[in-house]
C-alpha cells in the first residue's frame, strides 16, 4: 500500500508511535521527513513531544541532513534537545552527525538571550545529569569522534559492499552451475525420449504381431470348430444310417501306431525315435496287413507277446490299448 508523505505528519501529532514506526520502513514515507510541518521538520517535533528514542534515530539515519536544519524559531534540533530534554543516545547520535552544533546560537525566550546548546543544558533542569556531561565535553573531541565514526560509517559500508559482491559473484557461479546442469538434463531428457519413442514403436510392433498371431489363431480354432461340427454331425448321420463311423476307424489305427511305436522302444533299448505317422486304413485294410505285410508278427512266440502286452500296461496306455483292441474286435 502506499503511504503519503502526510501521513508520517499525521501520525506524528496524533502520536501513534506504532504506526509511525511502520510508516519510517517505507520507502514512500522518506519524503516527508523533508517536509515542514507546524513550523519545523519531523524530527524537530518528534524530539519536542519526547517520541521514543527508536522513532528519532530511524529519522536521523534516514534524513542525515535534518540535524542541520532549523525550525521558525531559529532552533536546531541539539537546541530543541536541550531545551525539552533528551536522552542519552539522542544527543550523541545529533553531536556525531554534526558536531558544529556545539557553536551554534540561538535565542531563549525566557531570558531574551543568545545561548548556545551548552548553555541551554545548564539551565533547563529538564535535562539530566549524564545529558549536561555529554554537553560539557569540548566540540574537539566531537569533532575527532564524528571523524573516526565516519570512516568506521565507510569501512562497514565498504565491508557489507565487499560482502555484497562476493555474494553476487557466487550467485553468478552458481547460476553458471546450474545452467550447465540445465543443459545436461534437457540432453538426457532428449535423448530419453527419443529411446521411449524408439521403445514405444518396437512395442507396438510387437504387440501388431501378437494380436495377427492370435488372430490367426482364432481364425484356426474357429476353422476346427466347423470340422469338428461337420465330423460329428456326420457321425451322428452315420450311426442313424447304421454305418462304421470315424471314430472307430480311427480307433483301430491308433492301436496300430501304439503296438509299432512299443516295438520299436523294445529293439533301441533307450529313447524310441519318432515314426512316422502311419496312413489312415480301414478295418479291411488291417486285416490284409496283418495277412499280408507283416508275416513276422505271427511267428512270434507266446512268450514275447506276453513281455511286449506287460510292457504297455507298464507305460501307463496298457488300459486304453485293451479297450481299443476291445472296440476293433467288436468291430471286425
Amino acid at each position: 500500500m502506499t503511504i503519503s508523505k502526510y501521513s508520517v505528519h499525521s501520525h506524528l501529532m496524533e502520536r501513534s508511535w506504532t504506526k509511525l514506526g511502520h510508516d519510517l520502513h517505507r520507502s514512500a514515507s522518506h519524503a516527508a521527513l523533508k517536509e515542514s510541518c507546524h513550523g519545523g521538520l519531523p524530527l524537530h517535533i518528534a524530539i519536542q513531544l519526547n517520541a521514543p528514542d527508536n522513532i528519532i534515530l530511524d529519522m536521523i539515519r534516514l534524513y542525515p541532513a535534518a540535524v542541520t536544519r532549523k525550525d521558525r524559531n531559529g532552533d536546531l534540533p541539539l537546541h530543541t534537545c536541550a531545551k525539552h530534554g533528551s536522552s542519552e543516545a539522542v544527543v550523541t547520535a545529533l553531536l556525531l552527525e554534526y558536531p558544529d552544533a556545539m557553536q551554534q546560537r540561538t535565542v531563549c525566550r525566557l531570558e531574551g538571550r543568545v545561548l548556545t546548546a551548552r548553555d541551554l543544558a545548564q539551565h533547563n533542569p529538564k535535562v539530566s545529569r549524564s545529558v549536561r556531561e555529554i554537553f560539557d565535553k569540548p566540540m574537539s573531541y566531537w569533532v575527532v569522534l564524528a571523524r573516526h565514526e565516519r570512516v568506521m560509517r565507510v569501512k562497514t559500508f565498504e565491508t557489507t559492499l565487499r560482502k555484497m559482491q562476493q555474494l553476487l559473484q557466487q550467485s553468478q557461479e552458481n547460476e553458471e552451475r546450474l545452467m550447465k546442469r540445465l543443459d545436461t538434463l534437457e540432453r538426457r531428457l532428449d535423448m530419453a525420449e527419443k529411446e521411449s519413442r524408439s521403445t514405444f514403436v518396437r512395442l507396438e510392433k510387437k504387440v501388431a504381431r501378437k494380436v495377427e498371431q492370435q488372430q490367426e489363431c482364432l481364425v484356426g480354432v474357429q476353422d476346427d470348430l466347423v470340422a469338428l461340427s461337420a465330423t460329428r454331425r456326420d457321425d451322428s448321420q452315420n450311426k442313424n444310417n447304421g454305418t462304421p463311423g470315424r471314430r472307430r476307424q480311427s480307433s483301430a489305427s491308433m492301436v496300430c501306431h501304439k503296438l509299432k511305436l512299443d516295438e520299436t522302444r523294445d529293439i533301441v533299448h533307450g529313447e524310441p525315435t519318432k515314426p512316422r505317422k502311419p496312413r489312415r486304413r480301414s478295418v479291411g485294410d488291417l486285416r490284409e496287413w496283418d495277412k499280408d505285410k507283416k508275416p513276422d508278427r505271427e511267428n512270434l512266440s507266446r512268450k514275447s507277446k506276453d513281455g511286449l502286452m506287460s510292457k504297455v500296461r507298464r507305460s501307463g496306455v496298457g488300459k486304453v490299448v485293451d479297450r481299443h483292441v476291445g472296440r476293433a474286435a467288436q468291430s471286425t
